[in-house]
C-alpha cells in the first residue's frame, strides 16, 4: 500500500472514532437535561465536530492527491 493510502486509511479511522465520541456526547445531552456536566458535553461535542470537519478536509485533500 502506498504511503498516501496508509495516511488516508489512518485519517479515515480517526474520523470514525471521533464521530462515535461526538455522537455519544450528543446522546448524553439529549438524555440528561438536568446533568450538571451538560456544558462539558456540549463543549466536547463542539470540539469533536471541529476535529471531524478538519479531518474530513484532510481526507478530501488525500483523495485529490494534494497531501
Amino acid at each position: 500500500m502506498s504511503e498516501q493510502g496508509e495516511a488516508y486509511d489512518s485519517v479515515e479511522r480517526m474520523v470514525a472514532k471521533l464521530c462515535v465520541l461526538r455522537d455519544s456526547c450528543t446522546g448524553m445531552i439529549s438524555k440528561e437535561e438536568s446533568n450538571p456536566n451538560m456544558i462539558w458535553f456540549q463543549g466536547a461535542e463542539a470540539m469533536l465536530q471541529e476535529a471531524v470537519d478538519e479531518l474530513q478536509k484532510a481526507l478530501r485533500g488525500l483523495e485529490g492527491g494534494s497531501a
